[in-house]
């Protein structure tokens, strides 16, 4: 029996558009944070998602989230600076502060 492949995963492109994030076998999708996209000076992109099942078949999906200490400064990596281009695109961040604002912003409460 063919297992059914199920595109679970979009993200949004540069234009605006929610695109498939079409699942490649034996590897997994990781969606990267505003934290990384910080740390790395931008090599690394966030990227707005979302996880919709169309299918009629049940599927379980399990998101695992690494966060730093809430008060940590994050910012940009001198050898990611290095890797772009020689300038910082970014400034630190403290990572709580940061946490807060996409929670109040994203939200319905």
């Amino acid at each position: 029996m063919k297992p059914v492949e199920l595109t679970l995963t979009t993200v949004r492109n540069n234009n605006g558009e929610w695109i498939s994030a079409v699942p490649i076998p034996g590897t997994f999708v990781c969606n990267i944070g505003d934290m990384l996209k910080i740390l790395t000076n931008g090599l690394y992109e966030s990227t707005l998602h979302r996880v919709i099942n169309n299918s009629q078949r049940y599927r379980v999906c399990v998101a695992y989230f690494h966060e730093t200490n809430f008060d940590a400064a994050i910012e940009p990596m001198d050898m990611c600076v290095q890797r772009s281009g020689g300038t910082k695109k970014f400034k630190a961040a403290v990572y709580g502060e940061h946490l807060v604002s996409k929670v109040l912003t994203n939200f319905v409460m």
